[in-house]
């Protein structure tokens, strides 16, 4: 694990100097997102610090108390009545003295912020997969929602153009006004799915925008991209949930948290055996002989204190994460078979409106355009017809994203690359 994530480091490393927030026409593909959103992400580089910072603690959490260093001199002598008589017949003192755990306390203190920079790490690879799932949903978001805008607009422009002629031949008293009224009533129920389409693709461009670190205008998915949806068989839920155990990083952060509990535990109850503090002194006349050297050792004496708050804390909060731990085993699957049933319902749907069937759809609106000016079809039957195609084209969109969105889901319920 600690490989991969020094990987993913080095790519911050080596690109964050050239970070940017501007615009580049090359961001179209899907790929191309996600290595700018790896770069230039200031989520997963806020992250990278964090690591650092825990990292650092482990060091920290190794290191021994300093030694205190004591001297003492004279200030006035009163029989020489000199100050500061600090020579052959003065006094001065030194002394020195070390704290020496003997309760294990350094080892367990270590221990409890090594599990805690995992945690950290596996807290950076679980934000990876959270914003890879978002960057995903939101980039096929903003596609299919943009074929829609474009078919719709391309209607808006063919109907403006027989709403201009119907409002001549109004005024002519040719046309009854009524079907001018309803050719305008349909251009207004497009302009409307037109704004909301609008609002939602500038949402996702924003969410998007954020992502990756550029702004982003025209998306453009390769075909193996797109491809990458169109499983039609899934592993089993076992092999899922087996998946899921091994690299779900929420389902690995419970057990190093449990780990963290565990020592944090072991080292309450090491800090309540006393600390030993050694020490050495010279004093050159203060002693109960000239230049005197003595040795000391201290152990404090634990009548009313050895600890036992944090020793209790510390036991309630390994039983809380043993808890969690469990808890975690029945979320991972749930979150599969919710998952998997998703994606069933996808798939069948999508099963139901092929790209054959839309494109005959579209083969067939052109057709009704036509014979509709050449007075072929009635008014009744051309709006009608306009009315389906456009429901059913912005409802094959719509199952195209909840495809990507379900497959998307057991990409982040697994943590793996199914799709």
């Amino acid at each position: 694990m600690n490989r991969v994530v020094f990987a993913v480091l080095f790519l911050f490393s080596i690109s964050f100097s050239q970070f940017a927030y501007t615009q580049l026409d090359s961001l179209s593909t899907l790929n191309d997102c996600e290595r700018s959103f790896l770069t230039n992400n200031l989520n997963l580089l806020a992250a990278k610090y964090d690591i650092d910072a825990a990292q650092a603690l482990v060091i920290q959490a190794r290191l021994w108390e300093n030694p205190n260093i004591g001297i003492e001199v004279n200030a006035y002598n009163p029989d020489r009545k000199s100050y500061f008589d600090v020579g052959v017949n003065g006094d001065k003192a030194f002394s020195i003295q070390q704290i020496i755990h003997i309760g294990g306390q350094k080892h367990n203190e270590t221990e409890v912020a090594k599990a805690n920079a995992d945690v950290t790490q596996l807290q950076f690879f679980d934000l990876l997969r959270t914003l890879k799932k978002e960057l995903r949903q939101s980039y096929f978001a903003i596609y299919y929602d943009n074929l829609s805008y474009q078919a719709i607009v391309i209607q808006m422009e063919s109907l403006n153009q027989l709403i201009e002629q119907y409002s001549k031949q109004v005024k002519e008293g040719n046309i009854a006004l009524k079907d001018l009224v309803r050719l305008q009533s349909l251009y207004l129920d497009l302009h409307s799915k037109k704004t909301e389409l609008y609002k939602n693709i500038t949402e996702n461009q924003s969410t998007l925008s954020l992502l990756v670190g550029q702004n982003i205008s025209t998306l453009t998915p390769t075909d193996a991209e797109i491809h990458n949806y169109s499983k039609t068989k899934l592993p089993g839920i076992d092999s899922l949930f087996q998946l899921a155990i091994k690299n779900r990083p929420d389902y690995n952060i419970s057990f190093k948290q449990e780990e963290a509990a565990h020592w944090n535990l072991k080292w309450q109850r090491s800090l309540a055996v006393p600390d030993l503090t050694l020490g050495t002194a010279f004093s050159q006349r203060g002693g109960a002989f000239n230049n005197q050297w003595t040795t000391s050792i201290s152990l404090p004496l634990e009548l009313w204190n050895w600890n036992q708050g944090n020793i209790k804390s510390a036991d309630a909060k390994l039983k809380s994460a043993s808890t969690t731990k469990k808890y975690m085993v029945n979320q991972v699957m749930q979150d599969l078979i919710l998952s998997t049933k998703k994606w069933k319902e996808a798939s069948d749907n999508v099963n139901l409106i092929n790209d054959e069937t839309i494109q005959t759809f579209r083969k067939v609106d052109e057709s009704m355009f036509k014979n509709f000016r050449h007075g072929n079809v009635s008014l009744i039957e051309f709006t009608d017809f306009l009315e389906s195609f456009t429901q059913s084209l912005m409802q094959y969109h719509q199952i195209e994203k909840s495809l990507v969105n379900a497959c998307e889901d057991i990409n982040y319920n697994t943590s793996s690359t199914i799709f």
